[in-house]
């Protein structure tokens, strides 16, 4: 069994469509119980789970709902948030530790407390280029993907049993591109450029991200599948999985 957290809607609805189109199990986790429901009724082999990663609480009961598996093949941190949007001198530290909570903390405390049921699986971190340069208003999701990938390589090197690595799924056309697009306070140059890839249809699409993300998941040995942070944009590894009609755009 796969577990898929956000896997109510964007790459973890895909993903966990095309996880069940290679005869995975998956087991996907959110908040919205009816966007859980549309995406599982893509395929029986799809069951959900209503639960905030975010808290304790929300962690602990997926732990209880997985009690009777012995084993799971594989866990993908995909739930994040980009909210809230703002300067760092006016950002609240509710709101902070939210944006820290679900984008860092969470794949640190559920993979812990699933470790023993993932010997020999594969855990998969979801990274930003962002972890790397700072963008105006985007602080918190900055520093938790920059956090969230010095995480990844501090499991990396602990973890023997369990392959934990990191991928860039690039700019996708999903609910968070959206937030972006109607965000104050960012740079203006920087909003507009999403703007026009969204108006000239440069997205990356949910389902070619969930077959670049399957390819690394089932298709990749252990040592090369933790061998670097993935990054959809890297055309060295396209001919392996990227078949037609799926397209990545080039940046060069």
């Amino acid at each position: 069994m796969f577990l898929v957290t956000g896997g109510g809607s964007g790459i973890g609805r895909a993903l966990a469509h095309a996880l069940a189109m290679r005869d995975k199990k998956v087991l996907i986790i959110g908040r919205r119980e009816p966007a859980l429901i549309e995406t599982a009724a893509f395929s029986p082999l799809i069951s959900y789970l209503c639960s905030d990663v975010s808290t304790p609480e929300g962690r602990e009961q997926i732990v209880n709902h997985l009690a009777r598996f012995n084993c799971i093949e594989g866990l993908v941190h995909n739930a994040g948030v980009i909210e809230p949007i703002a300067p760092v001198a006016t950002i609240d530290e509710s709101s902070w530790q939210q944006v820290i909570e679900t984008n860092l903390n969470a794949p640190l405390f559920l993979s812990q407390m699933l470790l023993g049921k993932l010997q020999q699986g594969r855990v998969l971190h979801m990274g930003s280029g962002v972890a790397y340069f700072p963008v105006k208003g985007w602080a918190g999701y900055c520093v938790s993907k920059a956090a969230l990938s010095m995480l990844t390589r501090c499991w990396q090197l602990e973890s023997e049993n369990v392959a934990f690595a990191s991928v860039m799924p690039g700019i996708i056309n999903t609910d968070m591109q959206e937030i972006i697009r109607k965000a104050q306070g960012m740079d203006e140059k920087k909003l507009n450029f999403f703007k026009v890839l969204y108006k000239e249809g440069r997205l990356l699409s949910t389902d070619t991200v969930a077959l670049f993300l399957c390819w690394l998941l089932l298709d990749l040995d252990k040592d090369t599948y933790v061998s670097k942070e993935w990054d959809i944009y890297d055309k060295s590894h396209h001919p392996h999985w990227l078949v037609e009609p799926h397209q990545v755009p080039d940046w060069e």
